[in-house]
């Protein structure tokens, strides 16, 4: 590539990482192998949990549902069979906060509104969280990155896996990489290293919508892409002119903080997919700096 940083100028990655690192909506750390389980599986039950009776030796907690009978002058508060979620306060916080702590049979009196109201508990029941089967998995229509449907709770379990971890580190990437961006000298860009990079797009794009949508964008766009006079896949490519200049920089400023050459399979001009390899290595470096914290 003939677009090149000075020779003598360094990026002090460490400097930029530590600055982000202080600020207050940072990102500080990778979440653990059990976290990112518990993620993967409170998602495949998120539809299957069920209420079911609380052991009569056990006490109401927070978050229960209890099956009581009130009885007061209070209208609202004089029923044979009436349900509350505890702790939510949707039917009275005095009465739902009175009843945590009871156990079915149990009876309480609460003064509400300066009158008295006799509360017995009929039941207690809880939310039950079952083990993720396969079968849970395969209801959720969930596809990989490739678009393979996933089918397993292993599977589903890697899939969030990757999601999370990936999520933490492209946002630790993008305020990082945004601080060194603003600092980079000013770089002019070869004209022709923009062209290549365009033939590289255009190549891209073609095989994609042939693989995928059985089109050919030599012979139409779609309509979506024809903003500002763009009415043809040349005219497609020449207006992303100012994100080859972008994607230009961001690779040199990958390959410094790397030290790796801009030669070969890892310069820009080699393979449209240079920057993503780049940016996986820089990923990489991001998530040994955050375990060695």
């Amino acid at each position: 590539m003939r677009t090149q940083l000075p020779a003598d100028y360094t990026i002090d990655y460490d400097r930029h990482f530590n600055a982000y690192l202080e600020k207050p909506e940072a990102i500080t750390s990778i979440p653990t192998e059990t976290e990112l389980m518990e993620l993967a599986h409170k998602a495949i039950v998120r539809d299957q949990l069920v209420l079911a009776p609380v052991p009569m030796s056990e006490a109401a907690l927070t978050g229960d549902t209890a099956v009581l009978k009130v009885n007061s002058v209070i209208p609202r508060f004089n029923k044979e069979r009436v349900t509350a979620t505890l702790g939510r306060g949707l039917y009275s916080r005095e009465l739902e906060d009175a009843v945590i702590g009871l156990k079915a049979g149990d009876r309480v009196n609460v003064t509400i509104n300066g009158e008295p109201v006799e509360v017995l508990v009929l039941e207690l029941k809880r939310k039950q969280v079952p083990q993720p089967t396969d079968e849970m998995v395969v209801a959720m229509e969930v596809k990989s990155a490739d678009g393979k449907p996933l089918k397993t709770v292993r599977e589903y379990e890697d899939y969030i896996r990757d999601e999370k971890v990936m999520t933490v580190l492209a946002e630790i990437n993008y305020y990082v990489a945004s601080s060194i961006m603003e600092e980079l000298p000013e770089i002019v860009c070869s004209e022709e290293d923009i062209r290549v990079l365009g033939e590289l797009e255009k190549e891209y794009f073609i095989k994609l919508f042939l693989e995928t949508e059985k089109t050919d964008l030599r012979e139409g766009i779609p309509e979506s892409w024809k903003l500002d006079g763009i009415e043809t896949l040349d005219d497609f490519i020449n207006a992303r002119r100012e994100w080859y200049e972008i994607k230009i920089k961001q690779c040199l400023m990958f390959l410094s903080i790397l030290g790796l050459p801009c030669e070969g399979a890892t310069d820009p001009l080699d393979h449209y997919e240079v920057l993503q390899e780049l940016q996986l290595k820089i990923f990489d470096l991001i998530k040994d700096k955050l375990e060695r914290r």
